[in-house]
C-alpha cells in the first residue's frame, strides 16, 4: 500500500491524537511489504486499531488485513478492510 501517498491526512490525524509522527514510519514499514510482516508500535491496540481505520478511509481501494496483540495475552485483534472501511472485526476483547 503506497502511505506516502496519504501522508498529510495520516500526520493530521497523528496531531489530532497527539501521537508521535514516528508512527507514520512504523506504519509505512507495516505497509512496505506484500508479505506479512512484524512492526512494533508504540501504541495501545485501541489506537493502532484507529489508525488503520483511518488508513483505510485514505485508501478506499484497498484491501487489507491487519491483525495485532498487546502485551497481556488476551489483548489481540483483528481487522479486515476494504471499500474504506472494516468489514470484518474481532478484539480487543475486555477481560
Amino acid at each position: 500500500m503506497n502511505v506516502a501517498s496519504v501522508r498529510e491526512e495520516l500526520l493530521k490525524f497523528l496531531d489530532e491524537y497527539s501521537l508521535s509522527h514516528d508512527v507514520l514510519t512504523n506504519l509505512t514499514e507495516a505497509c512496505g511489504s506484500a508479505l506479512p510482516t512484524s512492526t512494533l508500535f508504540y501504541l495501545n491496540s485501541m489506537a493502532i486499531v484507529m489508525l488503520f481505520d483511518k488508513l483505510a478511509s485514505c485508501l478506499p481501494n484497498a484491501s487489507f488485513a491487519v491483525k495485532g496483540s498487546g502485551e497481556d495475552h488476551r489483548d489481540i485483534w483483528v481487522r479486515e478492510y476494504a471499500d474504506g472501511v472494516a468489514n470484518f472485526e474481532a478484539g480487543p476483547f475486555d477481560e
